[in-house]
């Protein structure tokens, strides 16, 4: 990687990490928060789920924008979307707590700005993913998206660090505090960022693209974040039960919760990937087991330190499988697509935070058991097609030699 580019790569890493703190501090706070406004966790899950729809739509279109206007531009736009949409987001939540809104009209009022959101902010995440497979050849790509999440696995460390930390100010200050946090990055990505020599030196090429070739991957991307939505949208939930704490206590505690599953997804992104550097396939075949694995000790955990366990094990897991999808797809897709390819990912994965927050919400309020249980048959069919994929894989490179 050239100085310039790790130049670039110093500024758009800690953009990423405020992006992500901002996601994972608000599952932190979101579900004790809805509760003293009045709001039911069917409520908090279809506020997430219709973002997500939004994002399922405007993902892959950002992504073709990035391929054509530019890495820098729509990471600048979404940052600076995204900071200003929090900032609202919190200041309804502060105004249903005092009661200056009825329930029903803050839950009107969230769910338009979280749709806002998501149709501003979606380019950030397409954008970034384009912008390493810009900047990577193909041997080194499955270790340069997996800085992608790498930084975002940071940021949902420190998003639940700074709710723990900032909490004692009022419930609603981490938002506050990460929200400018992210408007500050967008002038830094505005100042510093260097956009791809790709973009700005070369005509882009009409390149076929097909979306059957990733498929497979996509399926599995889905079955994944259906799963990851379920246990971020139900843990506030899970744990206030199960410790019959009060909302202050119960973020605390969640915030530790993901902080454990976010550590152990770094370590295997920032850290083993970027060492050994294996195949897509390999990182698929070990990772969904031991996600499922983690599920298991979640659902029959009888302490909470068994909880915390729980969720880095399913940290693991989600730390193996998410760049070894991002990688499978971008080393199956033309260069010149690559911003597209990855905005069908996350196009995918929103679709998984529509069918997680609403089933797995729905179904928590009849018996938590049915949740996990909704998350164990996605991650088993996740592994069904990941088996399916490393065959065929496997076959046509036999093929070929």
């Amino acid at each position: 990687m050239e100085p310039a580019q790790r130049k670039s790569l110093a500024v758009l890493m800690p953009a990423l990490i405020a992006f992500s703190m901002g996601q994972t501090v608000l599952f932190a706070l979101a579900g004790p928060v809805a509760r003293d406004i009045g709001l039911t966790e069917f409520q908090v899950g279809m506020i997430i789920a219709s973002a997500a729809l939004v994002f399922v739509i405007a993902s892959p279109i950002w992504g073709r924008i990035s391929d054509r206007w530019g890495r820098k531009r729509v990471i600048v736009f979404g940052l600076t979307s995204y900071g200003v949409v929090s900032i609202l987001f919190a200041l309804t939540l502060r105004s249903g707590l005092e009661g200056m809104f009825a329930a029903a009209t803050t839950f009107f009022l969230l769910l338009f700005l979280r749709i806002t959101y998501a149709a501003l902010g979606a380019g950030i995440q397409p954008a970034s993913t384009g912008f390493m497979a810009d900047v990577s050849s193909a041997e080194k790509r499955s270790a340069a998206v997996a800085l992608i999440g790498a930084s975002f696995g940071l940021g949902t460390i420190l998003g639940p660090a700074a709710a723990a930390a900032l909490v004692g100010f009022g419930i609603l200050a981490p938002l506050y505090a990460i929200a400018v946090y992210g408007l500050v990055m967008a002038g830094l990505c505005f100042l510093l960022l260097d956009e791809p020599a790709r973009i700005t030196t070369a005509e882009e090429k009409a390149e076929d693209f097909s979306i059957q070739t990733i498929l497979p991957l996509l399926m599995i991307a889905f079955c994944v974040f259906t799963v990851f939505a379920i246990i971020q949208q139900t843990t506030a939930f899970y744990v206030q039960d199960f410790l019959g704490a009060d909302s202050m206590t119960a973020a605390r505690m969640t915030g530790y919760c993901f902080m454990s599953l976010a550590v152990a997804a770094l370590v295997m992104q920032g850290g083993v990937i970027q060492a050994l550097k294996p195949r897509p396939e390999i990182l698929l075949l070990t990772g969904l087991p031991i996600f499922l694995f983690g599920l298991w000790i979640y659902a029959i955990a009888g302490a909470f330190w068994q909880i915390l366990f729980a969720m880095g094990l399913m940290g693991t897991g989600f730390g193996l499988v998410n760049p070894g999808i991002t990688a499978g797809v971008s080393l199956r897709t033309g260069e010149n697509t690559q911003g597209r390819a990855a905005g069908f990912i996350q196009s995918a994965a929103s679709a998984g935070f529509i069918v997680g927050p609403l089933l797995g919400t729905g179904l928590y309020q009849i018996s938590p058991t049915y949740a996990i249980l909704l998350a164990a048959v996605m991650l088993a069919l996740g592994l069904g097609v990941s088996i399916f994929v490393s065959t065929n894989t496997n076959t046509a490179e036999q093929s070929v030699s």
